[in-house]
This record gives C-alpha cells, sequence and structure tokens, in this order.
C-alpha cells in the first residue's frame, strides 16, 4: 500500500522514510485508537475509585456515633 507525499504529491511506498521524488520526509501515520481506548479505561478506573470515595464519606457521617449532649 502507498501513500502521497504531502509535499509534491507523489506515490510513496508505505514503508518509505522519504518520498523518492523530493526527498521529503514521510510522517508514519500515527495509531490513535489504543490510545484513546487507554485513556478511557484510565479516566473510567479514576471516577470508580472517586465515586467510591464519595459514597464511604457519606457512609461514615451517616453512622456517627450520637453523643450524649444530643439524648
Amino acid at each position: 500500500m502507498s501513500v502521497k507525499c504531502k509535499a509534491c504529491g507523489a506515490q510513496v511506498p508505505a514503508d518509505a522514510k522519504t518520498c523518492p521524488g523530493c526527498g521529503a520526509a514521510v510522517s508514519a501515520k500515527t495509531k490513535l485508537l489504543p490510545l484513546a481506548a487507554f485513556m478511557l479505561i484510565v479516566i473510567l478506573i479514576i471516577q470508580s475509585y472517586m465515586g467510591k470515595s464519595e459514597e464511604a464519606q457519606s457512609e461514615a457521617k451517616s453512622a456517627s456515633p450520637v453523643s450524649s449532649a444530643q439524648q
């Protein structure tokens, strides 16, 4: 599979680092899908831990012992 050179428009082999026509550097395509999936997983894990700490705090407040002054 070949790609087009951004500088001159010539067809460049997919494994080439430079364009055979003009010598311009050919940028490699970045694979964003694995990076996006990883970031989504990290965000969900962080969000789940934050939710658990808020639930634990609210349960601790509601389960506080009644003092003798309040009786």
